[in-house]
């Protein structure tokens, strides 16, 4: 089996470049064919990625968290490639939703040994994201986490994010569908989760070609800060001013241009549309594996 490995060196906080030797011995002892290739940046692994979809290999291995997957898929032929995952990220949820191990050995077996799932890929704004797309707190705190989170690893990386943009955070106004809502945030799942854990949208699914939206509309910051906890269960949604909608696509426009965040990275600005593309990503998952909710 010919394997494409790509990288990017400061994922996970530098976990994918300490751990990429580990996981090139385990692929070859399993037989595969490897060659690796190390991000200059994101722009560059987006390149990468799309001329390895292409480019003959049985599979295009990325190796890092969420936000490296997504920076994969920007240009990824879903017509020709094939996607292996290797979780070496921060949160590491899209290998989560599809039971990749996050161990490198157990990953990489999925890699090799593993079969194929198709599954759906959401757009906004025709960028592909493989997860889930915010805007508002949502997107502050994810910004937050990127540009000034250094020394914090894990899912503890958006706690601490969420604790300081929360004091100064107002609700902001948009329209959904030609709705006007006064919301705190909205995200848009093609998976359940996100940010290591969180059940934002607990019953969206990979293969139902919907996305489930989840808006929280405004409230008090006291009230925002203790009902996130119940996300990671999913409970949240029984909150009065949480609201869940699902719908093959979406549309958001807001007076004044807000980001959009998706797997932890920037993607694009409102006015935005939100859509399922029409070809499914293949990507490798455990034998046997099956998720209702993935």
């Amino acid at each position: 089996m010919r394997l494409r490995v790509i990288y990017n060196p400061a994922a996970g906080r530098g976990r994918a470049k300490s751990h990429i030797r580990d996981v090139e011995r385990h692929l070859r002892n399993l037989g595969a064919d490897v060659e690796t290739y190390a991000s200059l940046s994101p722009e560059d692994l987006t390149r990468e990625a799309a001329e390895s979809s292409r480019g003959g290999f049985d599979r295009v291995v990325v190796c890092g968290g969420d936000g490296t997957l997504n920076r994969a898929l920007r240009r990824f032929d879903l017509s020709c490639g094939t996607l292996a995952l290797i979780p070496l990220g921060s949160g590491d949820d899209f290998a989560r939703v599809n039971g990749i191990p996050r161990d490198a050995k157990g990953a990489c077996e999925v890699a090799v040994q593993g079969r194929v799932r198709e599954v759906d890929i959401a757009t906004a704004n025709n960028l592909p994201y493989a997860g889930v797309a915010g805007l508002g707190f949502d997107s502050e705190v994810a910004r937050f986490a990127n540009e000034r989170v250094k020394h914090i690893h894990g899912s503890a990386v958006y706690l601490y994010a969420i604790l300081r943009v929360l004091p100064n955070f107002t609700p902001r106004r948009v329209c959904i569908d030609g709705r006007d809502e006064e919301i705190m945030f909205v995200v848009f799942g093609n998976s359940p989760q996100y940010g290591g854990g969180i059940k934002i949208t607990p019953d969206a699914s990979l293969d139902d070609g919907l996305l489930d939206a989840c808006i929280i509309h405004r409230t008090s910051r006291l009230q925002l800060l203790t009902t996130l906890p119940r996300a990671y269960n999913g409970t949240h949604v029984r909150k009065s001013f949480v609201e869940m909608r699902r719908a093959a696509e979406f549309r958001v426009e807001s007076e004044v241009p807000m980001d959009v965040y998706a797997d932890g990275e920037p993607l694009t600005t409102t006015p935005v549309h939100f859509a399922i593309a029409t070809e499914k990503l293949r990507i490798c998952v455990r034998t046997g594996f099956s998720r209702s909710g993935g």
